[in-house]
């Protein structure tokens, strides 16, 4: 087995990511992996893998001695969040800059599990085309992501497969013992946009209703520092009856957390992911299209900051009051992300003949003939 550079916002401390790099490293079990990774020395111990720091000269130097680049999972096409201190396209130009440095050297690209996010500028769309062109595999984890690529010019159809964090958390729901008076809330600072209401206070507005009709609510910070800070100021606006909840561990650490309760208000993907393996209803704040694909396959509603506080607080209240996800939803997910493993252990496979996989297919978005 061959030398494979994964590429992800890794060493961040957030469990999705996280979750991700061990979903890849189950998949090219085998393999020697080199991750890239902000906390080298934490990842290592967590992973059992070599690091690489992420900035580009040093990710360079990697690729020389690789035999192939993969970009595990995560938002790739998009514009960045203004938290993120960086320029806009800065993680657009990195990768296609990676990607050309890649194929330059003959050696193969793959993107699994990836998705797209804001592309509003027409560099921004540019870049994300010159990526789609350069991949010599490209799974996306949503329909949303295959027609948002297709609106910006992008050759289609293009293979739909699922969130590689599916995998972490196997094929079917755990159901809880018993149904708590909680509702949980996984925050994320980046629903804060420069559009539409101011982010706290339309939580608040949310869930003083929810308080007020009896419920206890659990406000879990997903990534620190950032979320943390937040969530205790939304807990001290909230006052007796909502609590604030550390960071999961890990995904099952998550499912385990959201467990029993009556449902969850979700501004993470992979919180949304976790709450539908432990069988919890939840309602997705749509601020980034992954949400919306989520909320989609799993059959739950979805709200946007836009939403009146008062309409959001009853979408929550009458998830609770529903059955939640379907474990047929959750099977076909991990059965997706699977297939998209599949194929990537096909492109790195000595002999693709032999390695050939027969019993999972992906879809295909937009369709040829829509």
């Amino acid at each position: 087995m061959g030398k494979v550079l994964l590429a992800g916002a890794f060493g961040q401390g957030n469990p999705g990511d996280e979750a991700l790099l061990g979903a890849f490293m189950r998949a090219l079990d085998g393999h020697r992996v080199v991750a890239t990774s902000m906390t080298p020395q934490a990842t290592e111990v967590e992973h059992g893998c070599r690091t690489v720091a992420p900035s580009p000269g040093a990710v360079a130097r990697e690729v020389l001695t690789c035999d192939a680049v993969v970009y595990a999972g995560g938002t790739i096409f998009k514009e960045l969040h203004p938290s993120a201190r960086r320029p806009p396209l800065d993680l657009l130009r990195r990768a296609v800059g990676l990607a050309l440095l890649t194929r330059s050297l003959g050696k193969p690209l793959a993107l699994v599990g990836v998705g797209v996010g804001r592309l509003e500028s027409p560099a921004a769309r540019r870049l994300a085309r010159r990526l789609v062109a350069l991949a010599d595999l490209l799974v996306l984890r949503d329909e949303e992501s295959a027609h948002a690529l297709a609106r910006v010019g992008a050759p289609v159809p293009l293979r739909v497969g699922a969130d590689p964090g599916w995998t972490s958390l196997g094929a079917s729901r755990s159901f809880p013992s018993e149904v708590d008076d909680t509702m949980g809330v996984a925050l994320s600072h980046l629903a804060e946009g420069p559009r539409g209401p101011s982010l706290l206070p339309w939580l608040v507005g949310v869930l003083e209703p929810v308080l007020a009709a009896g419920f206890r609510v659990e406000v879990h910070a997903w990534q620190p520092p950032s979320d943390t800070l937040l969530g205790a100021e939304l807990v001290a606006r909230l006052g007796a009856g909502a609590a604030l909840v550390a960071s999961p561990r890990d995904l099952p650490h998550a499912r385990e957390s959201f467990s029993g309760q009556r449902a969850m208000l979700g501004l993470r993907l992979h919180a949304l992911i976790a709450a539908a393996s432990a069988g919890t209803p939840f309602v997705a704040l749509a601020h980034e299209p992954k949400l919306q694909a989520v909320a989609r396959v799993c059959g739950q509603a979805t709200v946007e900051t836009s939403t009146p506080p008062a309409v959001a607080a009853g979408a929550l209240l009458a998830a609770g009051e529903s059955p939640g996800v379907s474990a047929d939803a959750v099977r076909a997910q991990s059965v997706a992300a699977e297939a998209g493993f599949d194929l990537l252990r096909l492109l790195l496979s000595p002999d693709p003949m032999a390695d050939m996989p027969h019993e999972r297919t992906l879809a295909l978005e937009p369709r040829p003939w829509r």
